[in-house]
């Protein structure tokens, strides 16, 4: 293979001397070998076992990598995408031959000319994996699937010829475990608004993780060693990109369910799995590692919207204890910064309540906290209102505490918006339903009968539920709410005046109330009566007559005593 040497002081055609960086990149130019040469490279490692041109080959990288990077050049891909063609099937054949199998019977020549093939062919990986990596140009992009194909190849090789003689059952961890890690931190893509990424390279071995148990599996073996470190020498936006990959990755259901037979699932290897690989305890535990780690990173306040929307459904019923992720939503619970992120928390934490017997001592204290006037302008309030009635169900709840929710509800409706008002109305009827004791709140004869002035001893600053005072309080507010200016909301409000024989309200009916929804209501509304338009009627549009409060005959314009240009 030749090179051009260049003195120092070689000029160029046009007299001028040639920079070191010119020097360079032109050399660089003179090392890379055609797609011809790189295939007769190949050829030769497997024709004719001449194992130093996987030297020459693996050289080639060093010179198409800032290319790869950089450049625009079309020739550049095809150079790269065959090379990585050539080595594959350099290895495919070598490990199809057992020559990559250190063996004891072995000679010593033998053993070294192995030990220096899986020298190479774990270069060969490295340089895969960095590739995979790092953010190639646009232009260059479909190499990087090809390498991700190459190396889901290689990973079914290695289960089917690198495994001993002592162990039939073999899966590739190390190889597997490196393309995780190079998938976790690649950069070929950003974080988009939901904390997702939108990583082509991500995405597409989604295909593959989706439907192979051994894959999901084994993507989580050990992992949580590798996350912790990375937490430790990693910066702050390094580890929310690892996230963004990882959440783009785990938010798709798993395979993995409570009443599964694993030996039933597709595997991506041929042969058949570890015994480790079925048993589902394992898993779980593995599982929960890794989630732990990952959720306790630097997370920015999207990513945290995300995870909480799946938490409760798709990350807790695969933990093998589910109670040790309380720090996290505890954390999540008193983020004071964006009201969204406690709400999202009500999920997983009812689920943790529900069905792990968790015990949290403050719950309603801090739900009662969420209860401000952003509350009913927020996008999740829907969600909030559902689980707020499941929380307020039980008729064993002090009277004192659902009495605080009933009036601080009705204090914020004097602030909201016709479209959350209808939400707080049908849901304040049913929690009176529910609790009797608290109807005292809409007709107390002590007050009533009182010649003092009214007073209202709710305290709407105090945190407590429990100490509010709302049980001796009135709901003078829902009075208010009978002469609001939608028509809607008034004749809802109304029911609180009349005796409690209806039913309770099914609030599904009412939690996707908008304003949009509100005015498309009142155009398709029918009227029992015509409703009048004009305030006094005329015969004719321009109408000329005289005046009717003047003795003369001046003439007056009835257009424009009734119109206005």
């Amino acid at each position: 293979m030749a090179v051009v040497k260049r003195k120092a002081d070689s000029k160029s055609p046009k007299g001028k001397k040639v920079t070191k960086r010119q020097d360079t990149s032109k050399e660089s130019n003179d090392k890379l070998l055609t797609i011809d040469s790189i295939q007769k490279y190949g050829n030769e490692v497997i024709d004719s076992s001449k194992y130093n041109n996987l030297v020459i080959l693996l050289e080639q990288y060093q010179f198409l990598n800032d290319k790869l990077v950089n450049s625009k050049d079309v020739e550049i891909e095809k150079l790269g995408r065959q090379l990585s063609l050539t080595l594959f099937k350099s290895f495919q054949h070598l490990l199809k031959n057992d020559k990559l199998i250190l063996k004891k019977h072995f000679e010593d020549n033998s053993k070294l000319i192995i030990k220096w093939l899986l020298n190479k062919y774990d270069s060969f990986k490295d340089i895969i994996f960095n590739l995979i990596e790092i953010k190639l140009s646009s232009h260059f992009q479909s190499i990087q699937l090809d390498l991700l194909e190459i190396s889901l190849n290689l990973i079914k090789l290695e289960s089917k010829y690198l495994k001993s003689s002592s162990n039939d059952l073999y899966f590739p961890i190390t190889t597997y475990s490196k393309l995780i890690n190079s998938l976790l931190l690649t950069q070929s893509g950003e974080i988009l608004t939901d904390g997702s990424n939108n990583s082509f390279i991500v995405l597409e071995f989604l295909k593959f993780f989706t439907t192979n148990w051994d894959l999901q599996f084994y993507f989580f073996n050990n992992l949580s060693e590798t996350l912790q470190e990375w937490k430790s020498s990693k910066d702050t936006n390094e580890l929310r990109l690892v996230f963004s990959n990882f959440f783009t990755i785990i938010r798709n259901p798993l395979l993995y369910t409570n009443d599964f037979t694993p030996e039933d699932l597709s595997t991506w290897i041929e042969s058949k799995l570890p015994s480790i690989a079925y048993k589902p305890s394992t898993f779980k535990s593995q599982y929960q590692k890794s989630i732990l780690l990952i959720l306790s990173y630097p997370l920015l306040t999207s990513q945290y919207k995300s995870i909480l929307l799946i938490l409760h459904k798709r990350i807790i019923p695969n933990m093998a204890q589910p109670q040790n992720i309380m720090d996290f939503l505890t954390d999540c619970y008193n983020i004071n910064d964006d009201l969204i992120i406690p709400i999202l928390t009500l999920n997983s934490l009812y689920e943790l309540i529900k069905k792990y017997n968790l015990e949290y001592p403050e719950f309603y204290t801090k739900l009662y906290s969420l209860l401000t006037p952003e509350l009913l302008y927020t996008h999740y309030r829907s969600r909030f209102f559902r689980l707020c009635d499941l929380f307020l169900s039980s008729t064993h709840l002090s009277a004192n505490l659902v009495a605080s929710f009933i009036k601080k509800l009705a204090r914020l409706s004097m602030a909201s918006t016709a479209s959350g008002n209808v939400i707080v109305i049908p849901f304040t009827y049913n929690l009176l339903k529910r609790h009797p004791t608290c109807m005292i709140m809409l007709h107390n004869t002590e007050v009533a009968n009182s010649d003092k002035e009214y007073k209202d001893p709710f305290n709407n600053n105090e945190k407590d539920p429990l100490k509010t005072n709302a049980i001796e309080s009135s709901l003078w507010e829902l009075e208010v709410l009978m002469s609001h200016y939608h028509p809607n909301i008034a004749t809802l409000a109304k029911i609180f005046g009349e005796p409690f024989r209806k039913h309770s309200y099914n609030l599904e009916d009412f939690l996707d109330w908008s304003y949009i929804s509100l005015l498309d209501n009142e155009k398709t509304r029918r009227y029992k009566t015509t409703v009048a338009l004009e305030f006094e009627e005329f015969s004719n549009l321009f109408e000329i007559g005289k005046q009717d409060d003047s003795s003369n005959d001046e003439i007056t314009n009835v257009y424009a005593k009734g119109w206005t240009l």
